[in-house]
């Protein structure tokens, strides 16, 4: 059975095509309302006929109606969205109350407890998050902070600085002007925040590190050979939960 998979971010969409548990056709995007039925329109799904919709989704209802739209006017099924839960998939939930946890998160959470090892995994996007996984499928928390390009963003709004880009790789120690500094500032920060989590573990080497998102480039040099970079890892963790056949819909 062929399944459409539908990752909705804060700025982007991503989809693709789960064949027999095989992802295809990946395809990256713009989440906006108007942009995004042409978009979905030009990666020719439609003609797939995917039996399911499945949906992971942090945008603005907008742009959630504009799939649904997009879907009946394609002749595909209702798209199923899911949501973060208490338990899923073998996996614990650390938050008391699962609806604070965005789901885009959990998604994250549930591919990363595929290892069947303790796992740390960072998703850097607009915003940027550290969670960890053990073996035996507890999600232990984590934290979130501002990607680099949301600090930069934040930062112009209190200060007249130049918005151009700045290298980070090699990632100088100090910047010499305020455009750099704020953006080496923001890097530093993430990668601090994230070797502070991998030495307040304790699990030393002994464990899996992922690392995904649209800022996933920007980290990765810094960071050693361990981590894996898997840029769809919210798709792989809808992808589990879909092949459960469990829609837990919104």
């Amino acid at each position: 059975m062929t399944c459409l998979l539908l990752d909705i971010g804060n700025s982007r969409v991503k989809a693709a095509l789960d064949e027999g548990g095989r992802m295809a056709h990946v395809h990256v995007g713009d989440s906006t309302p108007d942009g995004l039925a042409p978009w979905l329109d030009a990666c020719r799904f439609a003609a797939q006929q995917p039996a399911q919709v499945w949906v992971s989704s942090v945008a603005a209802a907008a742009v959630n109606d504009a799939l649904g739209r997009w879907a009946r006017g394609n002749g595909l099924p209702a798209p199923r969205f899911v949501r973060t839960q208490a338990q899923q998939c073998g996996v614990r939930c650390a938050y008391a109350d699962p609806s604070r946890l965005g789901v885009d998160r959990w998604m994250v959470v549930l591919a990363a407890a595929e290892t069947r090892r303790n796992t740390l995994v960072v998703d850097a996007g607009t915003a940027c998050t550290v969670d960890a996984v053990t073996a035996d499928g507890r999600h232990l928390g984590g934290l979130i902070l501002p990607g680099v390009q949301l600090t930069r963003q934040t930062l112009n709004q209190r200060t007249q600085f130049s918005a151009d880009d700045v290298a980070t790789d090699p990632l100088p120690v100090l910047g010499d002007d305020t455009n750099p500094a704020v953006t080496l500032g923001a890097v530093h920060a993430l990668l601090g925040a994230i070797g502070r989590v991998e030495g307040g573990l304790g699990w030393a080497a002994d464990c899996d590190r992922l690392l995904t998102g649209g800022e996933a480039h920007v980290l990765r040099p810094h960071l050693d050979a361990t981590w894996d970079h898997r840029p769809n890892l919210v798709l792989e963790g809808l992808r589990r939960v879909a092949s459960q056949g469990d829609p837990q819909l919104l």
